[in-house]
């Protein structure tokens, strides 16, 4: 589903800076890296103003960086920004995809030449008890402590068995009615008749303030860890509002030294006219990100540069109007696979770069296609040649006979070499996959994407 497709696009995390050298020959990379800025070191949980991501969209093709310093805005994937909103306003709201940010060397907000940041990922949900239920999302689990709950409801054990929001309720379903028991049992000063729907702990009752983290329905509304209005927006345990929410690292964040996978090291922060500007870059993200179905995917971002005007929340400094811009390479793009998104023609046993250079998404992304009188006529281009060595180009030459199934199965390297589909002892080895004679990956051409963000102020804590 489309939910799914944005767990590939938008969980970030990146590790070590992008030296991008393309051919044989040695060229000059195109995002050149700056050099680590003399200051605080980055070390987790040791730096100032600590945030989380709180919102994250596509950007317009007028949002884009210029990625190839040829003077126009790069963003190729503005054409299906619209189609991917919605998606990834649903991965931030069920907190599937949560991206704490901690800044160094950044004491007071003020212009300072050197700025650093890591970004890490994180856990807000939890599911203590192992049921499979997760607190604080709609629908979740009421009691993170009971393995048995949600269930359906027992009417002598005084608790909020099937997550309604009462207990010991009558005539379970449609026309339920609450339980008529006025004994308070717990001390509260509040019986289940009254709304108390855990009669046995007096941390839980109706009206109460949620306790956010402690696993309870402390309001009884139904779920732990969380309280919304009528309409659904979330007024409790909210970690995306101005008043900061504990935020749990999550350790796939982290390398095997337990540094940050992403580390920003030589950002700064100007004085403009409009306020303070913050700029970092060029890195390179890597995230890997489990997805449905015990999928992991690996998404890369070369080149990443980000902007935003440095601002103030709750008394915290945040990050407002970010741009985050650079390079879903081929390679990566090829590694993507197990999701199932009809809307793009993306079949499980295809990848991102299938449904990108041989399906529906390369005409919607207008990547250009070779003329007929090219050797490879019809194949697309992705839109950055980031080795500098000419465009790449990939389609479908139905290598292996079968015209209905459009996978990429031909590679061309911007000097010219062809690299097609092999397989080895029955595995098909893809042609995305070519190594150059010093190892380096062959296909790094990709597709220019830009993503605009916001933070909150959070409180970050080891898990």
């Amino acid at each position: 589903m489309l939910r799914s497709l944005s767990l590939s696009f938008w969980g970030v995390a990146a590790a070590g800076l992008l030296l991008a050298c393309g051919g044989e020959d040695t060229l000059p990379p195109l995002f050149e890296p700056v050099p680590e800025c003399e200051g605080q070191a980055i070390s987790v949980l040791t730096g100032q103003h600590r945030q989380v991501i709180s919102f994250l969209e596509i950007g317009d093709l007028a949002d884009g960086f210029d990625l190839d310093s040829d003077g126009d805005p790069d963003n190729k994937l503005a054409g299906v920004g619209s189609l991917a909103r919605d998606a990834i306003l649903e991965s931030l709201n069920e907190y599937d995809i949560l991206i704490p940010l901690e800044m160094f060397d950044f004491a007071s907000a003020g212009a300072d030449e050197c700025v650093k940041f890591a970004l890490y990922l994180g856990l807000y949900k939890q599911d203590l008890d192992g049921d499979g239920e997760d607190t604080a999302v709609d629908g979740g689990d009421c009691d993170d402590h009971d393995m048995l709950a949600p269930r359906a409801e027992v009417l002598t054990n005084r608790k909020d068995d099937d997550c309604d929001g009462l207990a010991n309720e009558e005539n379970d379903g449609p026309n339920q009615t609450a339980s008529t028991d006025d004994v308070d049992m717990d001390g509260d000063q509040q019986s289940m008749m009254d709304g108390d729907c855990d009669d046995s702990n007096m941390m839980v009752k109706s009206g109460m303030a949620e306790i956010c983290g402690d696993g309870l329905d402390n309001d009884c509304d139904g779920v732990a860890d969380r309280t919304a209005d009528a309409q659904g927006n979330v007024t409790g345990c909210n970690p995306y509002d101005s008043t900061p929410d504990t935020i749990r690292l999550d350790p796939r964040g982290f390398d095997a030294t337990g540094f940050p996978l992403i580390a920003f090291t030589s950002g700064t922060v100007t004085s403009t006219p409009s306020g303070l500007k913050m700029v970092a870059g060029p890195s390179l993200f890597q995230v890997s990100v489990p997805v449905t179905d015990g999928i992991e995917l690996t998404l890369k971002i070369t080149g990443t540069t980000v902007e935003a005007d440095i601002a103030m929340a709750g008394g915290r400094v945040v990050a407002m109007n970010g741009r985050l811009g650079g390079v879903i390479d081929a390679n990566t793009a090829d590694t993507i696979r197990g999701l199932d998104v009809p809307e793009i023609s993306l079949t499980p046993e295809n990848s991102l770069l299938d449904a990108v250079f041989a399906n529906v998404l390369g005409p919607l992304l207008a990547l250009p296609a070779k003329p007929p009188n090219d050797p490879h006529a019809g194949c697309r281009t992705p839109d950055i040649d980031v080795d500098r060595d000419g465009l790449e180009a990939f389609c479908d030459k139905n290598l292996d006979g079968d015209a209905n199934t459009q996978v990429v199965d031909t590679c061309v390297d911007g000097d010219g070499t062809v690299i097609q589909d092999t397989t080895v002892n029955g595995v098909v080895v893809q042609c995305s996959e070519a190594v150059l004679s010093n190892g380096r990956k062959r296909f790094v051409d990709g597709i220019s994407v830009e993503l605009n963000f916001s933070t909150a102020p959070a409180d970050l804590v080891r898990p």
